[in-house]
């Protein structure tokens, strides 16, 4: 709440008695209703203005201490208010354990990244390049072979497949060792049908007799099974020996029978074929030459970092675990205990060094044009009786806060001054400050200046006429006089009474010195 106070000044008794002589004229025919007007003289004097905000003391160097963490218990308060500390002192403890692990995981992926980061930098080993180098000379010399290839060739090629494929289809045909596989496979198969038939003809008598006759009846059907497989593997080699023949056959036939078109389509694949394997080997060394990509590299290095900044704020979130003090104050408040459940927003303690103290004052928008950075001010406090203190701003918002409709701005003041050992951060600071002083000006009092459409304007005695004045400085009381009025002027003053009875008298001479509560708003 703002406190105005308006000081009248010993001196303004004396001034008025110099500046006019009071008269009184009645207008009205009511008792109640009595215009008065007196004749005042402009003066030279001294202006002194001010502005009387109400503030609170405050700390210089405080702070609101929180955990950055979410719904994690407080394991130890280690402080209590009042309590003085040291600048690294242990306050209070939290459990750590989730962020221990978020620590380990963040680590890991860190490494994960950093790897991935160096296959990006490094993508192939020199054995991959000296294997690709490889791959390249050996299709170079197989598509030389190729375009080296003529019709003769092919039709040689031709004559020895099927010469290749006779030749197997007779060693197929004449092999003695499948006649051999068959009749070694048969009597295995005979001798385990015996056995299972002698196994049927005696009596059953215990289970483990039943067992013996299972097993001997699974070796009979494996030995007849193993017999028929075999029969039917020789069969299939046969009968692909002898359709590769009858294919390698025909092949030769039509290029014998002067199918040149054929040889050549079959030169012609065998160039492109190898014309495609040499041109990719080239592509495959080209890639392995050129190195990192470098997308990719900036990707890897993109996600390694981001990964480095997640351990960063891990550990700084684990090392925040542990609230120390970080300056040396008083602690003025604790708003946890141990078991309470803290998130970001809680305020765990408040910390303030109450070695420095400021007055935080609040000023109405009507006046914070004219407080500036740097001026002067007077401080008492109701609380402390016999603590003065001179202060000077120091700090001047540029926006203001708006309470209930109202504007108002936090202006800090510095305090220098004795008898501050008992204040308090949030005590109520009265404060003086002093934002104007001028001396040897020409001074009117304020009720002597009019308002119209073209500006302010006073009234002159011996006209009786209105004449335009600029003002300047005002404390409240007193106005400067810039210009449109010269010392010794004597100004009509005109007021409004509610009774017969009530005088005003403005006369003397002299400086003026005043401390208002304001100006004109000017």
């Amino acid at each position: 709440m703002k406190r105005w106070k308006t000081f009248v000044p010993v001196a303004l008794l004396a001034v008025a008695l110099v500046v006019g002589v009071y008269v009184l004229r009645s207008r009205s025919s009511s008792p109640q209703e009595t215009d008065l007007t007196q004749v005042v003289q402009v003066t030279r004097g001294n202006m002194t203005a001010s502005v009387s905000p109400t503030g609170q003391v405050a700390a210089q160097q405080q702070v609101q201490l929180s955990f950055d963490v979410s719904r994690l218990p407080v394991t130890e308060v280690l402080v209590a208010a009042g309590q003085e500390v040291e600048k690294g002192d242990v306050l209070v403890k939290i459990d750590a354990s989730s962020l221990e692990r978020a620590v380990e995981q963040a680590e890991a992926n860190l490494l994960s990244a950093e790897e991935a980061l160096e296959k990006a930098r490094n993508p192939y080993t020199a054995l991959e390049r000296q294997k690709a180098e490889l791959d390249v000379a050996q299709a170079e010399v197989a598509l030389a072979q190729a375009r080296q290839e003529s019709v003769e060739e092919i039709l040689q090629d031709a004559e020895q497949a099927w010469q290749d494929a006779r030749d197997q289809l007779t060693v197929l045909e004449n092999d003695t060792s499948t006649q051999e596989q068959f009749e070694r496979l048969q009597w295995q198969a005979n001798v385990a049908e015996a056995e299972h038939g002698k196994l049927l003809e005696g009596p059953i008598i215990t289970e483990e007799g039943r067992d013996r006759q299972v097993l001997a009846y699974n070796k009979m059907m494996d030995g007849r099974d193993s017999l028929e497989l075999a029969k039917a593997r020789a069969a299939l080699n046969l009968l692909n020996a002898r359709a590769k023949v009858h294919e390698t056959e025909e092949t030769l036939a039509d290029l014998r029978a002067g199918s040149n078109s054929l040889a050549v389509a079959q030169v012609a694949n065998k160039v492109a074929q190898a014309e495609y394997n040499f041109a990719r080997a080239q592509d495959n060394l080209a890639t392995i030459a050129a190195g990192a990509d470098a997308k990719s590299v900036q990707l890897a290095r993109s996600e390694r970092d981001a990964a480095r900044a997640t351990l960063e704020d891990a550990r700084g979130r684990l090392e925040s675990a542990t609230m120390v003090a970080p300056f040396s104050g008083t602690v003025t408040a604790v708003g946890v205990k141990a078991g309470d459940l803290v998130s970001s927003g809680t305020n765990v303690v408040t910390l303030a060094d109450l070695t420095k103290l400021e007055v935080v004052a609040t000023v109405d928008e009507t006046e914070i044009s004219q407080v500036k950075v740097g001026q002067t001010a007077s401080i008492t406090f109701d609380a402390v009786s016999g603590a003065r203190f001179t202060g000077r701003v120091v700090q001047v918002p540029l926006v203001g806060q708006l309470v209930q409709n109202v504007v108002s701005y936090d202006v800090v003041l510095s305090m220098e001054g004795t008898g501050g050992g008992a204040l308090l951060p949030g005590m109520t600071a009265n404060v003086t400050i002093i934002v104007g002083q001028k001396q040897n000006v020409l001074l009117l009092p304020v009720l002597a200046i009019a308002q119209e459409d073209t500006g302010d304007v006073v009234t002159l005695e011996d006209t009786g006429e209105t004449t335009p004045v600029e003002v300047g400085l005002s404390n409240g009381t007193y106005v400067e006089i810039v210009r449109g009025l010269n010392e010794g002027d004597r100004v009509v003053v005109a007021y409004s009474a509610s009774s017969t009875e009530q005088q005003f008298f403005m006369r003397g001479s002299g400086n003026i010195s005043s401390f208002g509560a304001g100006g004109l708003g000017r």
